[in-house]
């Protein structure tokens, strides 16, 4: 049972006003990732991107941008999701949890696979796929649901045939998949119970994180290679090396949620762990001047897993230490950062067509200019878009 200064402790940690650092960061994280998809036109991705530059603008550096991102940008959005669910199920109860979640999340996956890619992936067909030109009907029924025999001397550009595929609300999508496991489970072992209570997480349950995480990325990776992409179980759009991390910053998020790790970890630890990260992700700028076996480590599994959970917790640490206050702007800025996650990819094509042939600043000038025009116009477009009537229900 806590004592009165405990039972202090635990309304101002559960007040509304705790939960500023996380839009905040929240924020941050979205702006990171259109930054990282704009640079996917106009460095090596390692993947597919739907436009390719006429001009060849390229910024070889930008792999080593994409590294640090792809290691804890989507990690640490799972474990933020992963915060809020077991408050969420436990005001709303199974039935009307799981509600919420198909329509927050169910209608922008609906949206994405029915009218947002299709027409992004229609765009890239006719301009970059090297096949024969059709009508946009029989693309999207054929190509990219893959209705009817596979199309003669067709040449799979993307690497994958039918070409459907979720965009970046593949995250959205794995989320409601694990909505559901989450309900199930609550209501399978409805006994189970992660006692509520405050607890302070020290460096080994950190570094047990990072094993955990390293243990399961270093199996999966023996089969599927970073970049990767599957459709697990034929209908889930996964990146199956980076799964055993999104898994296990979810399920901590859980965890922490129950255990006010958010808010109680000390602010020394997550200093150090956040310089730690900062190290390591140092490190793979510098990767090319280190010996070949310094390479292999730092592209390696372990390092990664480890940079993960060091990043991650630091951020969280930094934004409630020093971003735990918000003016109207950052207000509204998180009020739309789910909206702009969803719109964004369309804004940054659109934007990187238009700028096709125009000169600015070499790659680098092209690189700037799309990224804040891009974050610009996405949370633009996204505060209209919430303003239309019964909109903020989904988003």
């Amino acid at each position: 049972m806590f004592t009165d200064k405990g039972k202090n402790m635990e309304n101002n940690i559960n007040s509304k006003t705790r939960l500023t650092y996380l839009d905040n960061l929240k924020v941050f994280l979205i702006i990171m990732v259109i930054v990282h998809h704009v640079g996917q036109a106009y460095g090596p991705t390692g993947g597919f991107w739907p436009y390719h530059s006429n001009l060849h603008e390229s910024i070889p550096w930008l792999r080593h941008f994409f590294s640090v991102n792809a290691a804890y940008l989507m990690g640490l959005f799972f474990m933020i999701s992963g915060y809020f669910f077991p408050s969420s199920f436990d005001r709303k109860g199974a039935i009307n949890f799981l509600q919420d979640k198909l329509i927050r999340f169910g209608i922008p996956i609906a949206f994405a696979f029915f009218i947002m890619m299709p027409l992004i992936m229609y765009v890239y067909y006719l301009n970059y796929s090297g096949n024969q030109p059709i009508g946009y009907i029989e693309y999207f029924t054929r190509i990219f649901l893959g209705i009817g025999d596979k199309p003669t001397n067709f040449h799979e550009s993307i690497g994958t045939f039918p070409e459907w595929n979720f965009g970046p609300l593949w995250f959205v999508e794995q989320l409601l998949v694990y909505a559901i496991l989450y309900v199930a489970f609550r209501v399978l072992f409805s006994n189970f119970k992660i006692k509520n209570g405050i607890t302070k997480p020290g460096f080994p349950a950190v570094i047990l994180m990072g094993v955990l995480i390293a243990i399961g990325c270093f199996i999966i990776r023996i089969w599927y290679p970073i970049d990767k992409w599957v459709k697990l179980f034929g209908f889930v759009q996964a990146e199956l090396a980076h799964l055993p991390q999104y898994v296990g910053m979810f399920i901590t998020g859980i965890v922490a949620s129950r255990k006010q790790w958010f808010q109680t970890i000390d602010k020394g630890k997550g200093f150090i762990l956040l310089s730690a990260g900062i190290v390591m992700a140092a490190m793979e700028y510098l990767v090319s001047f280190l010996p070949l076996i310094f390479i292999k480590l730092i592209h390696g599994a372990i390092y990664e897993s480890f940079m993960t959970v060091f990043i991650s917790w630091g951020l969280i640490v930094f934004f409630r230490e020093f971003f735990n206050n918000a003016g109207a702007l950052m207000k509204w800025l998180a009020g739309n950062s789910y909206a702009a996650y969803i719109f964004h990819l369309p804004v940054v094509i659109t934007i990187q067509y238009m700028l096709d042939t125009v000169v600015i600043g070499g790659a680098l000038g092209k690189f700037i200019t799309v990224s804040i025009m891009s974050v610009i116009l996405t949370y633009g477009l996204s505060g209209i878009i919430r303003g239309i009537p019964g909109i903020k229900r989904v988003l």
